[in-house]
């Protein structure tokens, strides 16, 4: 083809519009340019066309006879039928211009407008407008490298001047020194025997050092005239963004596994911990003060609530808390934890606060969003152990599809804390493993690994996402981003103290399939007076739930789960109470509303008992 000998520094003649049309891939069929007038004609927004196959998409309704990259080129307009994206059917007559060899411009006008198809098909400079227009890097060199044009879009990824003339220059100057080899021999050789070459290979920008990952069809053109040396047509995608999405993908999957098993040893240790904790309550009530074992009892239970405080990091790494969500003002929750965060951040350490103006209002759990802002603090305060500068900022930013494609967010407005220092830094290795739990850089005893980890889980479980920038030397910023809210934030109000209730004849039901846990409960709510029907499911319990005040089931059982046996029992028993316990499960607590209370474990027996007696005072 002519047009593709042309030196690299012409430029198209004409601002008229193109005709509806496409460049495929001749290869895969794969769609690398649509005009706008075909995206008008077939009703597809690019994102839906650019890099899918005409056949994928079912573009043409007859795909054997229609689909032209199938069919082959045609010199001679024919009629086909052309599918839209809501379905219907468009009559049109379809041509095909060859070009490069490594691609088909496929011009498709509707039936009534055919006259104007020989004309534009006829029209020479048809395909070069189309690969003026590709956003794909697009070249044609000799077999041994010497470029002979390159179009727009490629100028621009390997930094090409718009008017300057790259006749003659070297393609190899745009190959890093591995992909220069590479091309040199694997792809020229390739070529040679077989005619075409698929794969990838790094090009780079010389201005600017740039290392650019591309995939690359390259395809040996045919001699326009006898005698003329054989050219290359090359067709080069920039693969560097995709590489970042798989990476991410990758990085997301491997957390929610590494997650669902953090919470599930999670609930298995907490409910362990919750018959450590009772049976140890109990056993200190049953000594008198000062004896020596008090305060051997007293040791247990602190390590157990410190255990407990492990748990729940856990959880929260794994997205399994449930979320307390209401709306708050980010700026708030600094402001109100500002003296800790200084005292976190410790004398060495200078802390620089940056509030933007107004109110930041999201909806997130209060609790988690503290401990969210002190982890970063805290893993920021340990970078900078010959002290530094801390800044914490908070500000908005609005993503849009291609920003919030990135991030796995829905476009929209964020509000958006960043914590910044001066300390360290990370190198690429340690950055794809900071929000691992257990990973750390600290030497042994000095960390548990689990503080990035349980800001990952909480930012991700309230819809947000954590951005971390950080080089060797140059210090770390985490960036949290969280949706925005148009709710109002609720007016602070004190509480209202409420006398605990008086205790008063009960009957509970307890579902618990663990026999030591099961035990405990029984026994505390004996000792506390309440007629007590245990059972480690919910068969027989029929006529029992009758004449019962309270339910309280674990929500995980090995037959039916606690929510299905609450609901069974209230079928038969509507003015039944019910509690659930739980080590983990989110959903139970969206479940529990407006009919159940929740009681994490581990627990306390005064922590039941107090479950209980408010379960009863509201059904007073």
């Amino acid at each position: 083809m002519g047009g593709c000998r042309m030196a690299a520094s012409s430029r198209r003649s004409s601002s008229a519009p193109l005709p509806p049309a496409l460049v495929e891939e001749l290869a895969t069929g794969r769609i690398l340019f649509a005009s706008t007038e075909f995206l008008a004609l077939s009703g597809y927004p690019s994102g839906e066309l650019i890099g899918r196959a005409a056949a994928e998409l079912r573009l043409w309704a007859d795909q054997k006879a229609s689909d032209p990259v199938l069919a082959g080129a045609r010199s001679t307009p024919v009629r086909a039928s052309l599918r839209t994206r809501s379905g219907d059917i468009r009559e049109v007559l379809v041509a095909v211009q060859p070009g490069a060899g490594c691609a088909l411009a496929t011009v498709a006008v509707p039936v009534e407008n055919g006259s104007r198809l020989h004309e534009i098909v006829q029209s020479g400079k048809l395909f070069l407008e189309l690969v003026e227009n590709c956003r794909d890097f697009v070249c044609v060199a000799t077999l041994e490298g010497q470029v002979l044009y390159v179009n727009p879009a490629g100028r621009r990824l390997v930094g090409i001047a718009p008017d300057a003339d790259v006749t003659g220059a070297s393609l190899g100057d745009y190959y890093t020194k591995d992909g220069a080899r590479f091309v040199r021999t694997v792809v020229h050789d390739r070529l040679v025997e077989q005619g075409f070459f698929h794969g990838e290979v790094q090009m780079r920008n010389p201005g600017t050092g740039e290392v650019i990952d591309v995939e690359m069809d390259s395809f040996l053109l045919p001699p326009q005239t006898p005698g003329d040396p054989p050219l290359v047509a090359s067709i080069k995608r920039d693969v560097r963004e995709t590489r970042r999405l798989q990476a991410r993908l990758a990085q997301a999957e491997r957390m929610e596994s590494v997650g669902r098993l953090a919470g599930g040893i999670a609930h298995d240790f907490n409910n362990m911990l919750s018959v450590v904790l009772g049976f140890t309550d109990l056993a200190r009530g049953r000594i008198p003060a000062g004896h020596p074992a008090a305060a051997d009892l007293d040791e247990v239970t602190k390590s157990a609530e410190r255990a407990s405080l492990l748990t729940k990091q856990l959880l929260a790494f794994g997205k399994q808390q449930a979320i307390h969500g209401m709306a708050i003002d980010v700026n708030e929750v600094v402001r109100g934890l500002e003296r800790t965060l200084r005292q976190v951040a410790g004398d060495r350490v200078q802390v620089e606060i940056c509030l933007s103006p107004g109110q930041s209002v999201v909806s997130a759990d209060p609790g988690q969003l503290e401990q969210v802002l002190l982890n970063l603090v805290a893993n920021a305060r340990d970078a900078m152990r010959s002290g530094g500068v801390l800044r914490i900022a908070t500000g908005e930013e609005v993503l849009d599809d291609e920003a919030g494609h990135r991030e796995a967010l829905p476009a929209g407005r964020y509000a958006a804390l960043s914590i910044r220092d001066t300390g360290t830094g990370m190198d690429r290795a340690t950055l794809e493993r900071i929000f691992e739990p257990f990973f750390t850089t600290k030497r042994p005893g000095s960390g548990t690994g689990l503080g990035l980890a349980t800001v990952y889980g909480i930012v991700r479980q309230t819809g947000g996402a954590v951005q971390v920038e950080s080089a060797p030397g140059k210090g770390s910023e985490f960036r949290v981003l969280l949706p925005r809210t148009d709710r109002p934030t609720p007016r602070s109000v004190q509480p209202l103290s409420r006398p605990a209730a008086a205790k008063r004849h009960a009957r509970v039901l307890v579902v618990e399939d663990r026999v030591n846990l099961r035990i405990l409960v029984e026994r505390c709510l004996r000792e506390a007076g309440y007629d007590v029907v245990a059972a480690e499911s919910g068969a027989g319990m029929a006529e029992a739930a009758l004449k019962a005040d309270v339910l309280l089931t674990d929500v995980a059982l090995r037959g039916p789960s606690g929510p299905e046996i609450a609901a069974e029992l209230r079928r038969r028993a509507p003015r039944l109470r019910v509690i659930y316990m739980t080590g983990h499960d989110p959903e139970a607590a969206r479940a529990l509303k407006p009919s159940g209370r929740l009681l994490p474990k581990p627990f306390k027996p005064e922590q039941l008992l107090e479950a209980v007696r408010a379960e009863l005072d509201d059904a007073a």
